[in-house]
């Protein structure tokens, strides 16, 4: 407790986590900062994500920027997670029975940007129920792997692309 006034006026502009391998090989809880060290003197892993998770985060495929009102969608799904507050939209222009575009909006973490990025590539030109196979187990390994405490962003993604379909079958 002595410390925290120090710590609390130190920059905090890193990430600490486990090196994604061993988190996705051991299950292992997260591992944070040492209590007794600085953000300033830890030099443990400073990212728990594979570079592509990364490279999905920091520039996402097909996100939908401005109003989504303003793209011409065949279909759209929906879904949110209560507990951990991400909530995914995604968005379907359909010709001849295959995705021809997808675009998305996500409110949530590194996790969930990178999961419905990744989704929205590998569905592109796919037809509704080849689009429905790639499951979250696909969308993780196309990353490179997840934290098992974030493999539920993928299910996610998974459950937006459903619902979309969903509804567009419904509307016909």
């Amino acid at each position: 407790m002595k410390n925290q006034g120090k710590r609390s006026n130190e920059p905090h502009n890193f990430i600490v986590a486990q090196n994604t391998q061993k988190v996705n090989s051991s299950c292992a809880s997260n591992q944070s900062t040492p209590s007794n060290s600085s953000p300033s003197t830890y030099s443990g892993p400073s990212w728990v994500y594979s570079e592509i998770v990364k490279e999905h985060f920091l520039s996402p495929r097909n996100f939908l920027m401005g109003d989504e009102s303003k793209y011409p969608y065949d279909a759209e799904g929906t879904v949110g997670n209560p507990v951990c507050g991400d909530q995914m939209r995604m968005f379907l222009q359909i010709a001849d029975g295959r995705i021809a575009d997808v675009k998305w909006k996500t409110y949530g973490c590194a996790s969930a940007i990178a999961s419905t990025s990744a989704l929205s590539e590998l569905v592109k030109g796919k037809t509704l129920d080849e689009a429905l196979q790639v499951g979250p187990v696909e969308i993780t390994k196309f990353l490179g792997g997840l934290p098992q405490h974030k493999f539920h962003c993928s299910v996610l993604g998974h459950e937006a692309l459903a619902a979309a379909i969903a509804n567009f079958r419904n509307q016909r």
